[in-house]
This record gives C-alpha cells, structure tokens and sequence, in this order.
C-alpha cells in the first residue's frame, strides 16, 4: 500500500465515520463527487452527492437514529494513477427502531483525484451476515 494513498484515504473514511455520528447527512457528503454512485446494503442505487445527503440525513433521523458507525481500513489499492479502490469494515449500533442492533458491513469505494483533491466516485455497500 502506498503510504500517502493510505493516509489520504483513512482521512476520507475517518471523516465519513465523525459525519456519521454526528448524524450530519451533508458532512457524511462532503467527500462524494458531484456525480457520485452509492449502492447501499439494501442495493438501492443513489446517484449525486446531493441525493446522498439527503437520504443519508434522512436514515439519521429516522432508522439510524443515535446510531453509532465504527470504520477500519482493510485495504487500498492504486487502480490508476488517479483512481483508487479502498474496502472498510464498518460496525455499525443502532440503539432504537426497526434495525435496533448491531449491523457489520463491508463496503468498497472508488476514489478518484481532480487536481490535488480525492473524491468518492462510487460506494457499494454489503451486509456482512453474522
């Protein structure tokens, strides 16, 4: 792994994990490109970074209400010189509702640069079955 791409992409992740528990759907993003891909563990597909932030805003104050995410960095790998694959673990504890437990998850992202920046392309989520 090269040791700038790690640090950059643990930045992103360590940032989507704070978004998250901060329950703050436009922070959580921040680090998508405009026209970003995100699949969720449902498979539901959402495209831009502006329906992101509204569905993520939305599970925060609905289902994942007071949830809490945990990330690890499993890995990154250069694709390109300006894309990038990453995979996390994510543990996520939701105290209330519906999905009130524990759910773990694995998710992928592609990373690509513009000038000196890093932005998420895509984000595919998978449910990891306990």
């Amino acid at each position: 792994m090269n040791g700038n791409n790690e640090r950059m992409v643990s930045e992103i992740v360590s940032n989507l994990e704070k978004a998250w528990n901060a329950a703050d759907g436009a922070g959580f993003a921040q680090a998508f490109a405009e026209d970003a891909d995100f699949v969720n563990i449902r498979a539901d597909h959402f495209h831009t970074r502006e329906v992101i932030a509204k569905g993520h805003q939305n599970i925060f104050d609905s289902i994942y209400k007071g949830s809490v995410v945990r990330y690890q960095m499993v890995s990154v790998r250069e694709i390109s010189p300006k894309v990038l694959l990453a995979h996390v673990k994510a543990a996520l504890k939701v105290p209330a509702g519906p999905l009130a437990g524990e759910i773990d998850a694995l998710y992928s992202l592609v990373l690509v640069q513009n000038g000196n920046d890093w932005h998420i392309a895509a984000f595919h989520n998978t449910r990891v079955a306990k």
